[in-house]
């Protein structure tokens, strides 16, 4: 049962460190992006995503941009069968006009039969919704982890590989093994969508292509490209006309 909303309005640069919830959590935006990291994810939630966090799951949310939407408070249990483990879906346009008009009827304090049929076409819809491809997985070794954040800061745009791995004590053999063992992807794949989660805060805020390629590493604007839409499903212009809408 969804208990209660909360709007989410928070400024550029807003912090919340690692925290949790006796209830579950589904957020969207609807202007701006929320960079959440979670259960050994990075994941972005743009407008056209939403997330969801289970309760008592350690989280931490940074905003790179002003950013406002809203939350939806679940029971920690209940009829409501929503993902066991955090995540970040795609909403269509039908997900996204059901998740405002629940939480127009949650503040009422009346839970109608209306809105329990409601909720139960929300889940249902959530169950079906696609993976968003804004996540990134982060690798469990804490010296591997400790190059990732080198990465996602910035830092990897200047400092080679081998320097990385030298600062976090390993090998470079070593820290592309555990990367392809703990993420999926060789390193090389894993800096390349790391940036690309990056140039969406600069995508996000209206600066030109061009100068966000610049911004994240990129030298050529076309491979640019051709990486952000292998890995969003999307050109970066496209993507600022989503953000836009």
């Amino acid at each position: 049962m969804i208990k209660s909303t909360e709007p989410l309005n928070h400024t550029a640069k807003h912090h919340t460190p690692s925290h949790r919830h006796s209830t579950r959590q589904l957020y969207w935006v609807t202007r701006g992006i929320i960079m959440i990291e979670a259960e050994h994810t990075h994941w972005a939630v743009t407008p056209g995503v939403i997330g969801w966090i289970p309760a008592e799951i350690p989280h931490s949310a940074w905003m790179p941009v002003d950013a406002r939407g809203e939350i939806l408070h679940c029971s920690p249990t209940g009829t409501l069968l929503l993902p066991l483990l955090p995540c970040i879906r795609t909403a269509s346009p039908f997900l996204q006009l059901l998740l405002q008009k629940v939480s127009e009827r949650v503040p009422a304090g009346v839970h109608s039969p209306y809105l329990m049929h409601l909720e139960q076409v929300l889940v249902d819809e959530i169950e079906q919704a696609t993976p968003a491809l804004s996540q990134l997985s982060l690798p469990a070794d804490a010296r591997a982890k400790q190059v990732a954040q080198f990465v996602l800061a910035g830092t990897g745009d200047v400092l080679s590989q081998s320097v990385m791995a030298k600062q976090a004590g390993l090998s470079v053999r070593t820290l592309s093994r555990l990367f392809m063992q703990q993420t999926g992807l060789t390193f090389s794949q894993w800096k390349q969508k790391a940036r690309v989660l990056r140039s969406l805060e600069f995508l996000q805020s209206g600066t030109p292509v061009s100068q966000a390629a610049l911004l994240v590493g990129y030298e050529n604007v076309s491979a640019f490209i051709v990486v952000f839409r292998r890995f969003m499903g999307m050109t970066p212009g496209q993507f600022q006309v989503l953000a836009r809408c």
